[in-house]
Order: C-alpha cells, then sequence, then structure tokens
C-alpha cells in the first residue's frame, strides 16, 4: 500500500492526463483492480464458511459475504443498470422522478445489508478493538480498511471531488481500502481455520 502513496503523485502530476483520468474511471485499470481484490475477499470468505463448523460463527461470515458482495456491486456500478443514481444514496430514495417500485426493490437489499452491518458492527466492535490494541496483523488491516474507505467518502463528499487531484487521491483510497479489506479476510480466516483445525 505504500506503493500506492508513493504512485499517488506520480499519477497526479507526471502521467498524461488523459490517461491519468482514464484511469480512475469507472472502467478504468484502478476501478477494475479494486472490484478484483474485493472479489478475492469474497472467494476466500466463502470457502472459510465451508471451513467453520461453528454455526455462530458461520452466520457471521454470511453477513460479511453479503457485505462484501454490495461492497462490490457498489464498486461495479451495478445500479447503472436501472438507474443513474447510487441506490446507496439517500438522493434515490427521495427523488421523486425514481418510481416507487424501484425505490422498493432497491430498499430490500440495502435493508438486509444495513442489518448485516450492525449485526457485524454491534456483536464484534470491542472484539476488534482488543485485538487492535494487541496489534494483531488481521485487526490492524481492518483498522487501516477502515480509515481509508472514511477518507475516500469524506473526499466524494466533497469540493475535491469536482477536481482531477482530488478523484485520484480518492480513487487510490479506495484502492487501497480494497487492499486492506482483502489481507484482513485473508488472514483473519486463516486465524480462524488454524483455531478449528487444532480442535
Amino acid at each position: 500500500m505504500a506503493l500506492v502513496v508513493a504512485y499517488t503523485p506520480v499519477h497526479i502530476f507526471l502521467v498524461p492526463h488523459p490517461w491519468s483520468k482514464n484511469a480512475i474511471s469507472d472502467s478504468g485499470i484502478f476501478s477494475i483492480l479494486t472490484i478484483a481484490l474485493v472479489s478475492l475477499a469474497l472467494v476466500r470468505l466463502f470457502i472459510a464458511t465451508r471451513q467453520i463448523p461453528d454455526s455462530a460463527i458461520k452466520f457471521s461470515l454470511y453477513a460479511l459475504l453479503y457485505i462484501i458482495l454490495i461492497y462490490i456491486l457498489r464498486e461495479a456500478d451495478f445500479h447503472r443498470l436501472f438507474t443513474d443514481e447510487h441506490i446507496t444514496r439517500d438522493k434515490f430514495y427521495t427523488d421523486p422522478e425514481i418510481d416507487i417500485k424501484q425505490k422498493i426493490l432497491a430498499g430490500i437489499p440495502m435493508a438486509i445489508f444495513f442489518l448485516c452491518f450492525f449485526y457485524i458492527l454491534f456483536r464484534y466492535t470491542k472484539f476488534v478493538v482488543s485485538r487492535i490494541l494487541k496489534l494483531h496483523p488481521w485487526a490492524i488491516s481492518v483498522f487501516l480498511w477502515g480509515i481509508t474507505i472514511v477518507a475516500s467518502q469524506v473526499i466524494d463528499k466533497s469540493y475535491l471531488n469536482d477536481v482531477h487531484t482530488g478523484r485520484v487521491i480518492e480513487e487510490m483510497l479506495e484502492f487501497c481500502a480494497a487492499g486492506y479489506a482483502m489481507i484482513a479476510v485473508f488472514l483473519s480466516t486463516s486465524v480462524l481455520s488454524n483455531f478449528y483445525a487444532d480442535k
């Protein structure tokens, strides 16, 4: 990830603007790489659900699977198949021009997403924080994912999103976040698999 940070100013100031702009577009190389990293996390998590016998842990893994699936669909702009507005934004649900049926169809998977998200948040926040304080690598990766994804969304909602430099930084942060998500999933599921293998 340090390489991404080091590359960011190169992309902003040295890469020709048309190439730079194309690389950070919705169909650009960084968007594709971001989706690929999160997809790897999804596959690893699915494999883990087949290896973990504990039903409570397995339920949590399925909840995480759903969260990551929505994560991928958002990064892939899946919503563009039926609307120009992101279904994760409140503007979609308050726009009078969007049909109520579309809002309901989009609202159901988003409601499930938030149920899964808050379930994971309330059930595991204390545990994850304790592991961060103990410097467990997978927990540090979760922490870094949180920082980078929040930072990218702050930029997305700010005036920086209207300028090329801001859009590059946002895209690089999203790419880093995807990397940290993948690392967190691989490390944490490895810990879980080893724990149950020793039983």
